[in-house]
């Protein structure tokens, strides 16, 4: 039998996966088992709430499980193929590939397990309703996994624009 040797990146990549899982379907069991559906804790402008997700982001495709099904799938495919093929030399990066990919597997496991993603932070702008004519003042309700995926998101932007090459990146960032 063969022994997959793991770099420093691939370890922490993983160990971030593993964590964002883990609190991403720790924390939907939590919601799913103590707090009653459309149910809102403490209505302010953050609170917990029980919302299940029929779609993709906001609900968009709630009518086409097919999508809401192979989407987030194909993005996963995409994303491991971009880890592949991409140099990551910084344990920023290895850092947000984990956790795009923790809250990608936590949503899509709630899709095929549940049918329905399950989303409990909300935030509302009621203070906001005196000064644009919004629609609505609440935020759809999202979850861990969507967090990992938005922050994971923001740190790759942040790595390939603003730090440059992998030689340009500073010493503080990279995992040698």
């Amino acid at each position: 039998m063969t022994k997959v040797k793991l770099d420093k990146r691939q370890s922490l990549m993983i160990a971030v996966f593993l964590a964002v899982l883990a609190l991403d379907q720790i924390t939907k069991f939590l919601i799913v088992r103590f707090v009653p559906e459309r149910y809102h804790v403490n209505e302010t402008f953050f609170y917990i709430t029980h919302e299940l997700n029929p779609g993709l982001v906001g609900g968009i495709f709630g009518q086409s499980p097919l999508i809401v099904k192979i989407a987030p799938l194909a993005a996963t495919v995409v994303l491991f193929l971009l880890y592949k093929h991409l140099e990551i030399s910084s344990r920023l990066q290895s850092i947000a590939f984990g956790m795009i990919v923790g809250g990608a597997v936590g949503n899509i496991l709630d899709r095929f397990l549940r049918g329905k993603v399950v989303d409990f932070l909300q935030f509302n702008f009621y203070f906001l309703s005196d000064i644009l004519p919004l629609p609505t003042t609440r935020y759809p309700a999202f979850n861990v996994a969507d967090s990992a995926i938005c922050i994971g998101v923001g740190i790759l932007i942040f790595c390939w624009r603003k730090l440059g090459s992998p030689s340009e990146m500073p010493n503080a960032i990279h995992t040698d």
